[in-house]
């Protein structure tokens, strides 16, 4: 415990002249960020042009924490769209998308096919078992079902997606053949 309080006030004698003249303009960021209950969230981050998508899934994943979904969404899809096969920021946005659609009262049908098409890419792409099982569970949660054994992704998809006209309902987890019973 002396040792740690030692080296600490070591560092601040180190630090004391700098940070007494210019503690001001520590925590002045009113003209470049927005603050959201203490925690500052800038624009400016996704306007530098050194973003990488590695780089943008923090500040997706950030978002989503704080509940900022469509900011979320926007992050993470400029994410996918860089590193396409990045099987982590593709959970990251299919996470933010279905939280998204669950939220919703009336769940839009697009935006339940798009979500279901993102995990199944998930469970059909990902390297690691954990991530094809996490794909594959999302992807029976939505639809309530998974692909067969010897079904191809254009075959299943025609059997779960919803037409987009909105004629069916958006139900989630159940299969239409029971629903329609």
């Amino acid at each position: 415990m002396a040792k740690k309080s030692l080296i600490t006030l070591s560092i601040c004698c180190m630090l004391a002249p700098a940070a007494v003249a210019r503690e001001d303009w520590i925590m002045d960021t009113s003209g470049i960020g927005k603050s959201h209950n203490g925690v500052i969230s800038s624009d400016q981050f996704l306007e530098l042009g050194m973003n990488t998508p590695n780089s943008l899934r923090l500040e997706g994943e950030q978002s989503l924490r704080m509940g900022h979904l469509d900011r979320a969404i926007m992050v993470l899809q400029r994410s996918v769209e860089m590193a396409p096969l990045d099987i982590d920021g593709r959970i990251m946005y299919a996470t933010a998308l279905e939280q998204k659609l669950v939220g919703q009262k009336e769940r839009d049908p697009a935006l339940f096919n798009f979500c279901v098409k993102q995990w199944l890419f998930v469970a059909k792409k990902a390297e690691f078992p954990d991530q094809m099982a996490q794909g594959r569970g999302h992807v029976y949660n939505l639809t309530g079902s998974i692909p067969k054994m010897w079904e191809n992704d254009k075959k299943f998809l025609a059997r779960v997606l919803l037409p987009e006209d909105g004629s069916v309902k958006v139900a989630l987890g159940k299969n239409k053949k029971k629903s329609a019973d």
